[in-house]
């Protein structure tokens, strides 16, 4: 079995959870914005699934097992690049991503088997 087939799964859900975000934004301007950007769904052209999950998977397996926040850093790091490449590497110019990155990880934390998934590859 591919490592990485349930990555999209996972990502299908940060996309549900980044959706949900930006709608319960008390800053309407900013959320108006990045909610704008998500509905786009701009996929970089020069970035392929399996390329992106490359750099995912690297980057979650150079995080010590002795990491306190590993499970924080291994979210973190698969929400963010997944909404990049989703919606396009400028939304990291968006005042408003950091706080959709904190509001969709903590959402995501709350979700065993979402973890487990990623730890698993």
């Amino acid at each position: 079995m591919d490592p990485l087939s349930s990555l999209d799964s996972i990502a299908d859900l940060i996309r549900r959870r980044a959706s949900e975000a930006t709608s319960n934004k008390a800053d309407k301007s900013h959320s108006d914005k990045l909610s704008q950007a998500l509905q786009k769904h701009v996929i970089a052209k020069e970035q392929t699934a399996e390329s992106v999950k490359f750099k995912i998977v690297n980057a979650i397996r150079a995080i010590s097992d002795q990491d306190e926040k590993k499970d924080q850093k291994i979210v973190s790091i698969f929400v963010e690049n997944v909404l990049l490449w989703q919606f396009g590497e400028e939304l990291i110019n968006d005042p408003s991503f950091a706080s959709l990155v904190d509001e969709v990880n903590s959402s995501l934390l709350k979700e065993p088997s979402v973890i487990n998934d990623l730890k698993n590859l």
